[in-house]
């Protein structure tokens, strides 16, 4: 059994204390299948105790059984020093540059700038953690990338990690740009970017990922994977490795479009 913090009513709560381990998976899970398939928001699930990370994996791995084909993963809800959180990305909501989006498939439009990586080769399941150049090996490709950021709760950006990271970590779509050849990463630390709308720059930077580097964060996120599922990645998959400089909204009519100095460009209009 889960239980809430003591300070909430007895009252209120008395259902949620009731609510076993997979009653919550299952009811977590179907409240955000329904909002994909209504395409509505919801409120936060207020009455459903998410409290543990397993928890919230466990719903998105559900969800996403819903959500479209995998194609790869996107990394988010990243702190510095910690471990980054992970979700499916979909080809279905996945586009190639240049791409146009129909405003009318989203709740809300925010763009993130990102570098992504296509892997080559495959990075079976193994024990002994893979080392920053074993997956430097296996990478194709790094891409510019651009994210396009969603979510199926009423109150978001004010929304819980946990339902967050239940929520895809508010994945709503995704462009990949254009490449340079994989297999040295050390340009994704320090790389130059510029994101502008209709021509205007409106993010710029160099380097400075929240997470710092985001080849160790791939890196990371690919080893906590495989010890978590005890399941690889595969050559073909895309990673994307999160936003360099927050989220910026777009407008039905904008056009996109995000350089990465000497990696690539991605290129997007909002119909």
């Amino acid at each position: 059994m889960r239980q809430t913090p003591a300070s909430a009513s007895t009252g209120q709560r008395q259902g949620v204390l009731s609510m076993t381990h997979d009653e919550i998976i299952t009811a977590g899970a179907q409240r955000l299948v329904e909002a994909y398939e209504r395409h509505t928001q919801i409120p936060l699930p207020e009455d459903i105790p998410l409290t543990e990370a397993q928890d919230a994996y466990d719903i998105q791995e559900r969800v996403s059984a819903h959500s479209g084909t995998p194609s790869g993963w996107k990394l988010g809800g990243i702190i510095k020093g910690e471990v980054s959180r992970f979700s499916r990305l979909f080809s279905e909501q996945s586009h190639h540059s240049p791409a146009r989006l129909a405003r009318n498939n989203y709740h809300r439009v925010f763009l993130e700038p990102e570098l992504a990586v296509v892997l080559g080769g495959d990075l079976p399941a193994r024990e002994a953690p893979y080392t920053l150049e074993e997956v430097a090996a296996q990478v194709a490709s790094l891409h510019a990338a651009i994210e396009v950021v969603d979510s199926r709760f009423e109150s978001w950006p004010e929304v819980p990690p946990l339902w967050q990271l239940a929520d895809g970590l508010s994945h709503g779509g995704f462009v990949l740009g254009s490449s340079v050849d994989g297999g040295n990463l050390r340009q994704m630390k320090d790389a130059v970017y510029r994101l502008s709308l209709n021509g205007d720059v409106a993010l710029s930077g160099r380097g400075d990922h929240p997470g710092g580097d985001p080849a160790l964060l791939l890196m990371q996120m690919i080893n906590t994977r495989i010890a978590a599922s005890g399941v690889g990645f595969h050559a073909g998959e895309v990673i994307t490795t999160g936003t360099f400089n927050g989220v910026l909204e777009m407008q039905r009519g904008h056009s996109a479009r995000l350089v990465f100095e000497a990696i690539g460009e991605v290129e997007l209009i909002l119909d």
